[in-house]
């Protein structure tokens, strides 16, 4: 059964303001203010978000935990500029707090800084990895079982105690091929097995469920739920 899940996990409230630096260069001030909580739906830890701002090929200011910024931070005026928010990096995100990894939240928006003007940037940002959960149906008799899924260079093992694991995806295409391979026993030694491949999606929990049938052969179902959003998560720059 599909469960429909959407937490509002945090806002983050950074005001712009205009100033002229030394020598005359025009600049903006990001004022940065306490987080604010929106509404949840559930209760959730508070992701300590890592903010960055870019412009081009330049990084204006470097990947920092928002808990650590304190203070004003001076922007040129100019265009072009490009909000960066994410709850831990793609490599984190496949190997922390364990090796079947976490849920990646990520989101990224332009805007500008005017000379005499307050700008206001709003950022959403929403799960940018994907899911996969091992089920079984009624029809599966084995008692013990094992799913090794891989993804390029990265496998983890699935079973009855780690039912979940997270993977990037291709940043273009937002998919990323998983191959798997499941192996299932009895006391009585019967064993079974099963191989083939599924194309995980951003945003997107797929559940692969174990079948048997009379003979002892495993089947794989596979559904995809598109819904699985647990955290919708809003950075705003601005008054």
């Amino acid at each position: 059964m599909k469960k429909r899940i959407r937490i509002a996990a945090m806002a983050v409230l950074l005001t712009l303001t205009s100033c002229v630096e030394d020598m005359n260069v025009p600049c903006g001030w990001i004022t940065i203010e306490p987080p604010v909580k929106v509404e949840e739906t559930r209760s959730v830890s508070d992701i300590d978000y890592l903010v960055s701002i870019s412009r081009g090929k330049s990084i204006i200011m470097p990947p920092a935990h928002y808990s650590t910024l304190s203070g004003k931070i001076s922007l040129p005026t100019d265009t072009d500029y490009v909000l960066t928010a994410e709850s831990c990096t793609k490599t984190e995100a496949e190997s922390s707090p364990s090796a079947y990894g976490q849920p990646r939240y990520a989101g990224t928006k332009p805007f500008e800084v005017s000379t005499g003007q307050s700008t206001t940037v709003l950022v959403s940002c929403s799960m940018d990895n994907a899911a996969l959960q091992l089920l079984t149906d009624d029809s599966f008799y084995y008692t013990q079982y094992e799913v090794e899924a891989t993804v390029g260079n990265r496998s983890v093992t699935l079973s009855d105690t780690d039912t979940m694991a997270y993977f990037n995806v291709d940043d273009t295409t937002g998919e990323a091929t998983l191959s798997y391979h499941v192996t299932a026993s009895r006391p009585d030694g019967e064993t079974g097995s099963s191989s083939g491949q599924i194309t995980l999606k951003r945003k997107t929990l797929s559940r692969l469920t174990l079948k048997a049938n009379a003979k002892g052969q495993i089947g794989i179902q596979i559904t995809y739920d598109d819904t699985f959003t647990p955290i919708v998560t809003e950075i705003t720059l601005g008054e």
